[in-house]
């Protein structure tokens, strides 16, 4: 029983649970509220703030990290393959991915205002970046040897993308785009925040100044929960698309 992999799975959320359940009956810090608070107050929220908050911010992630996957896939391909148009884009794209993404929310918010395309634009902007750079990592690493004996056989460039390119780049892009997805959540919660009248950073704050302390904890366990079930679910999809390569069989 104690050296089950559910036991082992439950144990330290569990044990945190009722510590915090100790902490909140024992303490006179108002903004600490017990978990029969915050689990009333979700109770509460969920059936409208589902629709309401949460919904908005998951279509501005999927959309903006959408392209963000598309865009950072392509680019890093053809970066990591023509050393020309490395040279040339590589100071840019040092120079824009150095700026902080919580730096970049105000001006774009400023310039473009507080709609949701605004936010879609800041999940791209962000995401793109070690998408792009993965990819193109990946691509320039593979061995030179493989494209010369393709050309030497005259194998047609699709196939010898899909065969040679795609899976000698996968692991990079996967990894690359896996870091994407976490900051896209990331940032589209600050953007939620800085301004915004939907989306659940949004919840959050507002929360915050109407001193709804349960729906300030309500609104971050919903975001903690989010996140880790965007990881996880990416990392069973990663695992399952790379099956082959040595990292994950060792891993698994």
């Amino acid at each position: 029983m104690l050296g089950s992999p559910v036991f082992s799975y439950l144990a330290l959320p569990v044990l945190l649970l009722v510590a915090v359940s100790v902490y909140a009956s024992l303490s006179t810090n108002i903004f600490i509220s017990s978990p029969a608070e915050v689990g009333q107050r979700f109770a509460e929220w969920w059936p409208v703030g589902w629709r309401r908050d949460l919904l908005p911010s998951m279509i501005n992630v999927a959309v903006g990290f959408g392209f963000a996957v598309v865009f950072g896939i392509l680019g890093g391909l053809l970066l990591g393959v023509s050393r020309t148009l490395r040279e040339i884009f590589t100071p840019i794209i040092d120079f824009i991915r150095a700026i902080p993404d919580a730096a970049i929310v105000p001006v774009l918010l400023l310039i473009f205002g507080l709609g949701p395309g605004t936010r879609m634009l800041v999940v791209f902007l962000s995401a793109v970046w070690p998408i792009l750079i993965g990819t193109m990592d990946g691509a320039q690493a593979i061995d030179p040897r493989q494209r010369e004996m393709a050309r030497a056989f005259r194998v047609p460039r699709l196939r010898h993308f899909f065969k040679v390119i795609l899976p000698a780049t996968s692991p990079q892009i996967l990894a690359g785009v896996k870091i994407g997805l976490s900051v896209s959540f990331i940032v589209v919660i600050i953007s939620e925040m800085f301004g915004s009248t939907e989306g659940i950073g949004h919840f959050v704050i507002a929360s915050q100044r109407q001193f709804d302390i349960a729906g300030v904890w309500v609104g971050t366990l919903v975001i903690a929960t989010i996140g880790y079930l965007l990881n996880t679910a990416f990392s069973l999809l990663q695992r399952r698309i790379l099956h082959w390569h040595s990292s994950t069989r060792s891993a698994s």
